[in-house]
């Protein structure tokens, strides 16, 4: 008897362009999953530190209202020479020298928020201005930068 051969579809290679498919369609979900997940945590963290940037900005606020009193008492005590009167009033915050008030108002991650003012005061009247408002690192960090790299030399393992 002869056999009777038709022309079907190859179902074979259809189910493997199928299977194919669906394995890059998963494994680009797995990697779209993925970069959610990253994008989501770096969102948090840099919610964590605009919040502690803002933390520590109202403190520097609070700090510039305080030296801002503080000048306007001085300047009620001696109008020509505030200086000794400024001294009492912010300590260690305050330098004759340079006629400032300085302060570090630390933030997470070794960081702080350093604020610096100018003092100016003319015929009674006085103002600070703003020299310095920025985010500094507070602690001395070293990286390190040793490598250990096979200089060629045989070792004694």
């Amino acid at each position: 008897m002869a056999e009777k051969r038709g022309r079907g579809a190859n179902v074979g290679s259809a189910s493997l362009i199928l299977i194919f498919i669906v394995l890059c369609l998963g494994t680009f979900g797995l990697l779209a999953l993925s970069s959610a997940g990253n994008d989501l945590d770096l969102a948090r963290r840099n919610e964590a530190a605009v919040a502690e940037y803002y933390r520590a900005d109202g403190e520097a606020e609070v700090f510039l209202m305080k030296v801002n009193e503080a000048l306007a008492q001085a300047l009620k005590e001696d109008p020509e020479n505030p200086q000794d009167e400024l001294e009492q009033l912010l300590g260690e915050n305050y330098d004759r020298e340079n006629k400032t008030a300085q302060t570090e108002i630390p933030m997470e991650n070794g960081q702080a928020l350093s604020v610096i003012l100018g003092l100016f005061w003319e015929d009674g009247e006085g103002t600070a201005e703003v020299l310095q408002w920025k985010v500094i690192n507070a602690v001395d960090y070293e990286i390190d930068q040793d490598m250990p790299v096979w200089d060629g030399q045989q070792s004694d393992w």
